[in-house]
């Protein structure tokens, strides 16, 4: 009798650990090369980076690829546990959690040399020095307010990859683009003019990008401190910098 109650105990211990780790959570990004992308190897460098997060504290994420305003409605209706990559701002931060930093990022203007109408020494003090330039940028980013709050009268793109295709057939004078995005787009578009693109010295913004999370989301704050936690061991056990590597990426 004992021994039958020992297997019993055992089988509920297993069963327990088994349901356990095939938690599961979906969540929702975007196209946005390098980091997140339906068509590259592990969805991405962020995405690679948020599943290996999860993996470490026995959670299963799956993604759901979407428009950037639609991932938001998603996680404002409490359907996706969170959308990235996103910054943190004090106007999200009033009706959303984040996550751990995932990765640096950096934004820049863009240019087109042949142009001739913006230089790499572009020295601007505020948003407004960039009236006197038709500027573009991409529906939905953090800059639209600081932009409007600016003057700045904007030609917004539905993505970035219209955007570098304005800025190439002349419909714009600069683009804001995070750096390593817009970079990666021209070498996708225009891998012949490479060098015939530019970026002005000056950073645009120095951010960190993290996943933004639903508060409607069940269990949503157990399942933020978990990928808090998970996110830690991979930065301490050298997979996130291995990842990072991979993307040929120090950070």
């Amino acid at each position: 009798m004992n021994k039958y109650c020992i297997y019993i105990v055992l089988l509920i211990i297993c069963f327990s650990k088994i349901s356990f780790g095939a938690e599961k959570i979906v969540l929702a990004t975007g196209e946005w090369i390098p980091y997140t992308s339906e068509s590259m190897t592990g969805y991405g460098l962020i995405t690679e980076i948020v599943t290996a997060a999860f993996k470490e504290v026995d959670i299963e994420s799956s993604y759901r690829f979407l428009p950037w305003k639609r991932a938001e409605t998603e996680l404002d209706n409490g359907n996706v546990f969170g959308i990235f990559p996103y910054i943190l701002t004090l106007e999200r931060k009033k009706k959303y959690n984040f996550s751990e930093v995932l990765v640096d990022s950096k934004g820049h203007l863009f240019y087109y040399i042949p142009s001739k109408k913006v230089k790499k020494d572009f020295n601007w003090k505020t948003f407004s020095d960039f009236k006197k330039y038709r500027t573009g940028g991409t529906i939905g980013y953090w800059y639209e307010k600081p932009f409007k709050e600016a003057g700045l009268v904007v030609d917004y793109s539905v993505s970035d990859e219209q955007g570098i295709k304005k800025l190439k057939y002349g419909r714009i004078d600069i683009l804001a683009s995070e750096e390593r995005v817009g970079w990666q787009l021209i070498h996708k578009l225009f891998p012949e003019d490479i060098e015939k693109f530019g970026v002005v010295k000056k950073p645009l913004n120095k951010d960190e990008l993290r996943v933004m999370i639903s508060r409607n989301y069940p269990d949503s704050h157990r399942i933020m401190m978990k990928l808090n936690a998970g996110i830690k061991k991979i930065k301490a056990n050298g997979k996130l910098k291995r990842i990072l590597q991979s993307y040929r990426i120090e950070n």
